[in-house]
C-alpha cells in the first residue's frame, strides 16, 4: 500500500461490491493498468463485443475499479474517510484512434491540472484522466462543474456527468 496524499479505495469485481479491498496510490494504478494480466484479458474480452448490453454486464462482472477521489469505508459519498485531492474525467466515445491520441496528448499538456494517470477506458474509445484537485479551495462537485466547463470550452469535448460524486466508480483495463 502506498501511503501518500493520493491514496484512494480500490474495489474487487463485481461492480455491486460496496467494501473496498484496499487503498492504493497512483503508482499501483498505474501498473494495474499497464501490467496486470487478469485486467488485460478481460479488456481484450470486452472489446471483442458488440452488444451494449452485453458490454456493460461483462464489464460489471470482470473488471475491478477505483474511487480515486478518496478512500472509503463504504462506497458511499457519504462515506468518505479522506478526500485523495484527485478527481477521475470520463470521456466516452471520443471518436477514431486519431482523435483519441489526439484529446490524450492535449490533456497531458494541460497548463493548469496536473495529469495524474491517463489511460484509455476498457471499452477503448474513451479515456480516463485523473487530476489533481485541491478539496480545501472548495467542494468535489464544485470542482467537477468547474473542470467540466473548462474542458468544454477548452477541448469542445463532453465528461461524464456522473463523475460529479465524489464516490464515482471508475473500472480498470
Amino acid at each position: 500500500m502506498e501511503t501518500n496524499e493520493h491514496s484512494f479505495s480500490f474495489f474487487a469485481a463485481p461492480a455491486q461490491s460496496t467494501r473496498p479491498v484496499r487503498t492504493m496510490g497512483i503508482k499501483e494504478a498505474y501498473q494495474y493498468v499497464t501490467l496486470d494480466q487478469k485486467a488485460m484479458e478481460a479488456t481484450f474480452e470486452l472489446r471483442k463485443l458488440h452488444d451494449d448490453k452485453e458490454r456493460r454486464r461483462f464489464k460489471a462482472s470482470h473488471f475491478d475499479f477505483a474511487c480515486f477521489s478518496g478512500v472509503f469505508s463504504y462506497r458511499k459519498d457519504d462515506s468518505l474517510v479522506k478526500h485523495s485531492g484527485l478527481i477521475c474525467l470520463d470521456f466516452d466515445h471520443v471518436g477514431s484512434p486519431n482523435q483519441l491520441w489526439n484529446l490524450r496528448e492535449r490533456l497531458i499538456q494541460d497548463p493548469y491540472f496536473t495529469t495524474w494517470l491517463l489511460f484509455t477506458s476498457p471499452s477503448g474509445d474513451g479515456l480516463k484522466w485523473v487530476v489533481g484537485i485541491d478539496p480545501g479551495r472548495c467542494d468535489h462537485a464544485t470542482w467537477f462543474r468547474a473542470l467540466h466547463n473548462y474542458i468544454l470550452a477548452t477541448y469542445r469535448v463532453e465528461v461524464d456527468e456522473k463523475c460529479g460524486n465524489v464516490s464515482r466508480a471508475c473500472f480498470l483495463p
